[in-house]
């Protein structure tokens, strides 16, 4: 199979359910406002995303549920994060550049001038520029697609969700080699195509009849891919206690996983990749669990783990796939008109395939100006220095009942976008 019609499909299954090898699980951003806010939430969170973060928050609220309208319905509830590269991929492998140049090549031989020489050397340079941007890199897609009931109460609360989190993991093998040999047929092809003679080609690119070798049965490169779909039925559940006259809230969330593994190892000599000989499918039970403490009204310290029992998912090639606790530590200033967050996992995130590990500090901010109207802005770091600093911002405002929220993230090499619509009650 070629290789960017192969690279396609792997990132085509990432927004659907699969695809590469890249960066470990994060703790996860699941909503508009956690991406908005760099991914905070373990003390900052809101009442309708509690769930998703630090479940204790939902019994941080003073008033019975009949009295407020703090509930909220949310469907849809969308977030896609995805490297830059992705999109040039995308692009390119809808060139079909290999077979572009496999055609080009095929036309030079039927036809050696200096036009169908040209088309060679633009095909194959063309090419070039797209092993450059995979060369040796780790490519990243996730989204998270769900909807989901809150109800805080008096000192309790409780919430319902569903979702779908997709982690396309991938990583590629670009060879020297290979961007040697496309030099070498641009080199020798532009002679040609500027008027030079057929003769001048190297000897060891032409076969025993004198054709043009196509240079892309010569490749050595590779792609290793791992996809991770994760979908959760979860319930979540929390209680508000006295601490020595400060709230501490306790909160735990039960889940039932449906995990659906795929990993694969291809290059340019394969022939066709089908994911569906690699997948599996694991149903299992798991927990999340989180404490918060609110001291003085407006002071809040939290610990949540995602994922507390450790996990380990066999592909059907016998490929491992492993999904670990991830323990994260927040602390955050909240009142009616501001609120200011800072997480970071306190532990290195695991690989889930031999990927790259990763450790992220985040810090957000929230300022409502009026009661409908919020305004936020987050920044992520990742302190193992694998992936690139991240700068959000986004908007929530509500009308009635009913309540949008929209956010943007944008890092050198990465760009992120959620979007929900919910109802209040």
């Amino acid at each position: 199979m070629n290789f960017s019609r192969f690279t396609l499909k792997a990132l085509t299954l990432a927004v659907a359910c699969s695809s590469l090898a890249v960066e470990a699980a994060s703790y996860g951003i699941y909503d508009p406002r956690g991406l908005a806010m760099g991914g905070t939430g373990v003390a900052s969170s809101s009442w309708h995303q509690a769930q998703y973060y630090n479940s204790a928050l939902l019994a941080l609220h003073d008033e019975n549920e009949d009295d407020s309208r703090d509930g909220r319905f949310i469907i849809p509830n969308v977030v896609v994060q995805f490297d830059d590269v992705v999109e040039d991929i995308v692009d390119a492998a809808s060139d079909d550049l290999d077979q572009r140049l496999s055609a080009s090549i095929n036309d030079f031989n039927t036809d050696p001038n200096q036009a169908t020489a040209g088309n060679v050397a633009g095909d194959a340079r063309e090419l070039q520029g797209l092993l450059d941007n995979l060369a040796n890199e780790n490519v990243n897609s996730e989204a998270f697609v769900g909807f989901s009931v809150s109800e805080p109460s008096l000192l309790e609360g409780g919430a319902f969700y569903f979702g779908v989190r997709m982690l396309a993991l991938g990583d590629s093998t670009i060879t020297d080699e290979d961007q040697i040999l496309l030099d070498r047929y641009i080199g020798a092809l532009e002679v040609i195509a500027a008027g030079g003679d057929v003769s001048s080609i190297p000897a060891d690119l032409v076969d025993a009849n004198g054709n043009l070798i196509d240079p892309t049965t010569q490749f050595n490169s590779s792609a290793d891919l791992g996809g991770v779909a994760i979908s959760e039925w979860a319930v979540a559940a929390a209680k508000q206690f006295d601490f020595f006259g400060q709230s501490l809230a306790v909160g735990i969330t039960p889940k039932i996983m449906r995990v659906d593994v795929i990993r694969e190892t291809t290059d340019f000599a394969s022939t066709e990749i089908d994911f569906a000989n690699s997948q599996r499918t694991y149903v299992n039970l798991n927990v999340d669990m989180g404490v918060a403490l609110e001291m003085f009204d407006h002071y809040r310290i939290g610990f949540a783990v995602k994922d507390l029992v450790p996990e380990e998912f066999e592909t059907a090639n016998g490929l491992m796939l492993q999904l670990k606790p991830r323990p994260r530590f927040g602390a955050a200033y909240v009142n009616e008109w501001v609120t200011f967050g800072v997480d970071v996992d306190v532990m290195e995130n695991e690989p889930i395939a031999g990927e790259a590990t990763t450790q992220d500090v985040s810090a957000g901010l929230e300022v409502s100006p009026f009661k409908a109207f919020d305004f936020r802005l987050g920044y992520i770091q990742d302190l193992t220095g694998m992936k690139e600093d991240t700068f959000a911002g986004g908007i929530a405002y509500q009308v009635k009942s009913l309540a949008f929220e929209l956010s943007y993230s944008r890092g050198a090499l990465s760009t992120g976008a959620a979007f929900q619509f919910g109802v209040a009650f």
